[in-house]
């Protein structure tokens, strides 16, 4: 075997030492894009759980939001009539972070960081709730509000 020969196959293995390598990148990748996909989720749901025992255990909105429930809450848009001024600011801060909190759920589903099923049965029927708020509060609407998440509002609703 000459010289030029060895040359030929220590090439071809070396190219294919590459191509496995390459193979083996990917392989890993794909296993460390679904990890973080999955420290997402559990951010997210670490995130709901400890605002739900914020929610539970705050003095100040916990009773507004009982006496906003009361008087029909989230499908009665007439719910607040019967609020304070202090209980309606809370509740209006309530949903002004559920605006700002449900914008990002769709940001990542725009990004393709939320599955459809979630964002489907999580997250639509949800703004499909708070929407009709939004729009009587007259939170966010237009200038702040980005105008793909205005527009998907307005798609949630039209399918109501």
């Amino acid at each position: 075997m000459n010289a030029d020969n060895v040359n030929r196959w220590l090439t071809l293995g070396a190219n294919v030492g590459v191509v496995i390598g390459l193979i083996l990148l990917l392989v890993e990748l794909a296993q460390n894009n679904d990890l973080v996909r999955a420290q997402i989720h559990q951010a997210r749901s670490d995130q709901h759980v400890v605002s739900r025992f914020d929610y539970a255990e705050s003095e100040f909105l916990l009773p507004a939001w009982v006496k906003f429930e009361a008087g029909g809450g989230l499908r009665d848009l007439s719910a607040m009539d019967n609020l304070t001024p202090i209980e309606a600011a809370r509740v209006t801060e309530f949903f002004k972070a559920r605006h700002q909190d449900y914008d990002n759920l769709f940001y990542q589903y725009q990004q393709g960081y939320l599955d459809e099923e979630f964002y489907r049965h999580r997250v639509e029927p949800t703004v499909r709730l708070y929407a009709p708020w939004w729009k009587t509060l007259k939170l966010f609407e237009n200038e702040n509000r980005r105008p793909s998440f205005n527009s998907e509002i307005e798609r949630i609703m039209a399918g109501n």
